[in-house]
């Protein structure tokens, strides 16, 4: 029989009426987990120390050889440790872009060029394509850092530091300059409200463009998270659409396509004022069918944000012949609370749940500019009888 002990990893074991004691603790070597027991803490720490000698012996003539695609499989494989959304965004960005592009390349031959010609490639001809850019370059970064402090292959990372800086500034003004041609107008957002009137998701798109909730945000939104009486809306879920990959063979297994989680950041919990054209809307719904999710299906079940796009947002969007993705109903949000209703930034931010003011001010940085122009206009104006 085996039994902890006082100490942490120190176990007792009774053979024949005598009791022995040990120490047994797992170590990660090469992203690969073993266990080694030893008499005592001190031992232990030998044997471990013996046993990193050794597999960095044994591994080194392999790791000469060690080409990015191996090197991304043993990164995946120690990612499933992290929560699903984690794991899926790594598992896709490898399987789709790092290994297709840069898998045939020994890590140890990996160099800066070789990096910014994969950059180059993920753009393309569509520079506006950044927020893709960040996301490939958040996993690779991460992985050779984690095989820089693992000793595999590598003692730096190839990455030079001011790359991703340098692409995303090249990048940037045509990013800008399509965003702003994609922003949903204040005349459009009446046009699209008024088409949504009636239609199952109406209060998706009033979540989003009056509410500023993200799309989990609001396709997660609940009865009980919704307070008529006092006029406010608590945000403290979302749902997250998940993989086939994630949905069988992983620690994630589940029958499901949606998982239940907390909110993107901390500040993303919070309470937001419930505008008076929604709560019209939503009293009209009979108090006995005010329960679980406010979108949901025919079964009472939430709704996909697949399903939602390919069922309720892209016919709306055709209809009015606008060219828009789901984020810029939140987006006009803040458009138009800073740009047409000017209310302060620290108060966007927070109904946002931005993790911090400087995001929303790097979000809305052209509707910020203008305001700060039309402030300095009318200064201008106002000093003008003051010259003559």
């Amino acid at each position: 029989m085996v039994n902890p002990g006082k100490k942490k990893h120190q176990y007792t074991q009774t053979n024949n009426g005598k009791a022995y004691s040990y120490y047994r603790k797992s170590l990660t070597i090469n992203g690969k987990t073993r266990t080694i027991t030893a008499a005592n803490a001190k031992e232990w720490a030998e044997k471990a120390e013996a046993a990193k000698k050794e597999a960095k012996d044994n591994y080194g003539v392999a790791e000469k050889n060690l080409t990015v695609k191996q090197l991304a499989e043993v990164f995946k494989k120690e990612g499933e440790n992290y929560a699903p959304k984690t794991y899926q965004e790594r598992e896709y960005v490898l399987r789709l872009y790092i290994v297709p592009e840069l898998g045939h390349i020994k890590v140890n031959g990996l160099k800066n060029i070789h990096i910014r010609e994969f950059y180059d490639h993920v753009l393309g001809n569509n520079r506006q394509e950044i927020k893709k850019l960040e996301h490939v370059h958040k996993i690779l970064n991460r992985m050779l850092n984690w095989a820089v402090e693992n000793e595999i292959a590598i003692s730096r990372n190839p990455i030079s530091k001011g790359l991703i800086k340098s692409i995303k500034h090249t990048a940037s003004r045509s990013k800008r300059e399509e965003h702003q041609e994609l922003e949903l107008s204040y005349e459009d957002a009446i046009l699209l409200l008024e088409e949504v009137k009636g239609k199952p998701a109406w209060i998706i798109f009033h979540l989003q463009m009056l509410h500023g909730l993200r799309i989990g945000e609001a396709l997660g939104m609940t009865w009980e998270n919704i307070d008529l009486e006092h006029n406010t809306i608590t945000v403290n879920q979302q749902l997250q659409d998940i993989s086939m990959k994630l949905r069988k063979g992983t620690r994630f297994e589940t029958d499901s396509y949606q998982i239940k989680t907390i909110p993107k950041t901390v500040r993303s919990e919070r309470n937001v004022p419930l505008q008076s054209p929604t709560k019209k809307m939503l009293l009209r719904t009979a108090v006995a069918e005010r329960n679980g999710y406010v979108f949901k299906g025919q079964d009472g079940k939430s709704v996909t944000y697949g399903n939602f796009r390919k069922r309720h947002f892209y016919p709306v969007i055709r209809a009015l012949d606008l060219k828009l993705k789901t984020h810029d109903l939140r987006t006009f949000f803040g458009s138009w609370h800073l740009g047409m209703n000017k209310t302060d930034i620290m108060t966007v931010s927070k109904w946002m749940g931005h993790r911090d003011p400087r995001v929303t001010l790097s979000t809305y940085a052209k509707v910020i500019e203008e305001l700060e122009k039309e402030h300095q206009d009318a200064i201008g104006n106002a000093l003008v009888p003051i010259a003559d």
